[in-house]
């Protein structure tokens, strides 16, 4: 394989690294290079089989093998962090208790952060005319859907009732008395829990858990937005999709979802505030308060209510915290390859709750500084040039990881779809640029 690097336009600073040629020739054919990643909106179908849970691990190596047939593949430099972040963690297996649990746990974390590698640069290398945003965006649209509506209104219906998939008529019974390749794999439609006081279904289809139903929402409600403002006759229904999906939204419970969601209008409006466009965050703030107060009128706001007022989740969680703080001077470098199970069986796994504090416990503290960087990094560089609504919704999708990595795992769902709002911004952006540079030297006049 031969290396090379063309030089930047003359205009323009080039941004990536060198590109990698591939002798072989790109497919052409019935094969359409934008094909792998429709994977995505098959979300359902996985689900139905018993795999929703691995749907992005699919994709990812559908999208890996999608990047074989390109030439050359680009790679941002603001990748660079998120590759030795990945690295590390391939590295941390050395930690590892010698168990099939340990290493199985471990594999699947590795094949899910290289998925979600694979695809970033495959949506930042396809070109648009193979795989268009707009179709990016309405596959990720889809997902929200399905998420938010079918699985929310099912999970309220059906509560912990299981889906018998055909996987879990062909797996073994041993593997299926595993609490969690039975979530996995016989996947609840909700989570029922009573800490208000009153049996509340909280929402989990299409995943095994309801925060990872919630961590799913924050950034598909972005995409979603984005996808709606490509299409007239999806912005009509806009209103009645996002009423729609506030009903188990709130139900469920998910105080990181909520929090993330209105702490985006807050972001909004006060980088509106601050470019002088003072009406419009004025009526950002009007509207989110008057969504909450029409919230705590209704009956759902008791839900709200008792939920902010909760302190359910905080002593399990500070636990999970502690213990995290306290074995963490035990292997500082590598940390322990993968969360491990809590002594007491009545509380999650240590390493869990918070991507920060997976990567601290799984990959030590030069793996969260690498995790913490690449999105804060990712943030101010998709945050620096917003030239659209749809940039800021792209942007918005990114810097979400930010804050719910306190609280959310985000594996699987959520890291992808993050990658991709990324991987999708940086090509747009990179295109246009390109195009600028063309244009500007086609016009230039010689001195």
């Amino acid at each position: 394989m031969a290396v090379t690097a063309p030089p930047a336009p003359p205009s323009m600073g080039s941004k990536d690294l060198p590109r990698l040629a591939r002798s072989r020739s790109e497919l052409k054919g019935i094969f359409n290079p934008g094909l792998p990643f429709y994977v995505i909106p098959a979300l359902p179908f996985f689900w139905a089989l018993g795999l929703s849970y691995f749907t992005f691990a699919i994709a990812g190596a559908a999208t890996g093998i999608g990047l074989l047939m390109m030439k050359p593949i680009r790679i941002p430099n603001v990748l660079i962090p998120w590759l030795l972040y990945v690295g590390w963690m391939l590295a941390s297996v050395f930690t590892l208790e010698p168990t099939v649990n340990r290493y199985l746990s471990f594999l699947f974390r590795a094949v899910t952060y290289i998925g979600a590698t694979n695809l970033f640069l495959y949506v930042y290398n396809v070109p648009q005319k193979y795989l268009p945003t707009g179709r990016i965006l309405a596959s990720i649209a889809s997902i929200f859907v399905f998420t938010a509506i079918v699985g929310g209104y099912l999970g309220l219906i059906l509560g912990e009732v299981r889906l018998q998939t055909p996987l879990s008529f062909v797996m073994p019974r041993s593997l299926l008395e595993n609490p969690l390749v039975n979530n996995l794999v016989r996947p609840p439609f909700a989570q029922t829990h009573d800490f208000l006081g009153f049996a509340l279904n909280r929402p989990a289809m299409p995943f095994p858990f309801t925060n990872m139903w919630g961590a799913a929402l924050v950034p598909t409600t972005f995409a979603a937005v984005a996808a709606a403002g490509r299409a007239k006759r999806f912005r009509a229904v806009l209103p009645i999709v996002a009423l729609a999906a506030l009903i188990p939204m709130v139900i469920s419970a998910n105080r990181g979802l909520w929090i993330a969601l209105v702490g985006s209008v807050i972001y909004v409006a006060i980088r509106r505030a601050s470019t002088g466009q003072l009406v419009l965050a004025i009526r950002l703030v009007i509207i989110l308060f008057f969504a909450g107060a029409l919230i705590l009128a209704s009956p759902l706001g008791e839900v709200a209510a008792g939920r902010t007022t909760s302190s359910h989740s905080f002593d399990a969680r500070g636990d999970i915290y502690s213990d995290v703080l306290e074995r963490v001077p035990g292997s500082p470098l590598l940390g322990y390859g993968a969360p491990i199970s809590n002594p007491d069986p009545n509380r999650p796994a240590i390493g869990t709750h918070g991507m920060f504090w997976t990567a601290l416990f799984s990959q030590g503290i030069p793996g969260v500084i690498l995790y913490v960087t690449f999105w804060v990094g990712m943030a101010i560089r998709t945050g620096r040039r917003i030239q659209n609504q749809e940039q800021l919704l792209l942007h918005l999708a990114v810097a979400s990881a930010i804050p719910t990595m306190f609280v959310y795992d985000h594996l699987p769902a959520p890291l992808a779809v993050m990658m991709i709002c990324a991987a999708v911004f940086l090509r747009d952006q990179r295109v246009n640029d390109e195009e600028t540079a063309r244009a500007m030297s086609q016009t230039a006049v010689p001195a």
